[in-house]
């Protein structure tokens, strides 16, 4: 085990780095933050190191069994505060690679059009997780490699295959599924037959909605409502029709 307890050594210059959406991306990688997370990583995800607090080293060992003694790093608090994105660090952090995208697409998909809130796209996740949902396809979204994105998933992002394009891309890609688009005034979920399958759904951003170009290609459905309110959040709306669409006979 490497014990580290300078914010300017390298290693912990690098972790820094991956703030940095490009860093990421070009690099490959993405910081994992909470024991909850770093716990649940499927074994088919690689980690490049395990940063914890050299405190709890003990109270995490059940988690840092799982990797070799060479990946794994014990900081001090400072160091753990330095790497970390959150007000309170919980001691334990990992950079581990990303999910290469696939582009071949499998079965049911749902398509993110222009999700910048990095909550719902998390939820999301989790969401298609739940309901063994393969594909997102994420266009003009938040990046899904940040950290609020990787936290709010739990996990699922590792889980999920996300592929970024553009909408006429989608489209092309999405050629033999059935589309169906949350928006308003559409025909309520509870009173459409059995989707047809393989299905795409599709929900808008949280202040424009839906794109012009994903409406006219796909059957509107919406969520009924009798209070008076006018919708639901992106992560929320989509979460409820997932769920109808495969769960409801």
């Amino acid at each position: 085990m490497i014990e580290i307890t300078s914010v300017k050594n390298s290693k912990v210059q690098f972790v820094k780095k991956l703030q940095d959406k490009s860093f990421r991306k070009r690099e490959g990688l993405l910081v994992v933050e909470g024991e909850n997370i770093v716990k649940d990583l499927p074994s088919s995800v690689e980690a490049e190191n395990i940063f914890v607090v050299k405190d709890k080293v003990g109270e995490f060992d059940y988690i840092l069994k799982r990797y070799a003694q060479d990946k794994i790093i014990a900081v001090d608090d400072k160091v753990m505060k330095s790497l970390s994105e959150t007000v309170t660090p919980s001691g334990i952090l990992a950079v581990v690679k990303a999910n290469a995208q696939k582009k071949d697409i499998v079965g049911n998909v749902v398509i993110l059009d222009g999700i910048s809130d990095p909550g719902n796209f998390g939820t999301i996740i989790r969401t298609c997780v739940a309901c063994d949902i393969k594909d997102i396809i994420a266009i003009n979204c938040v990046d899904y490699t940040s950290g609020k994105v990787v936290r709010a998933s739990m996990g699922g992002i590792f889980r999920v295959n996300i592929t970024e394009c553009d909408r006429n891309e989608a489209l092309t890609m999405l050629s033999n599924h059935k589309l169906y688009a949350l928006d308003m005034g559409g025909e309520s979920i509870y009173e459409l037959s059995k989707p047809i399958e393989p299905f795409a759904l599709a929900v808008g951003s949280e202040s424009k909605g839906l794109s012009a170009e994903l409406r006219n290609n796909s059957q509107i459905v919406a969520l009924p409502m009798k209070g008076d309110i006018e919708s639901l959040n992106a992560g929320v709306s989509l979460s409820i029709a997932l769920y109808r669409f495969v769960f409801e006979k």
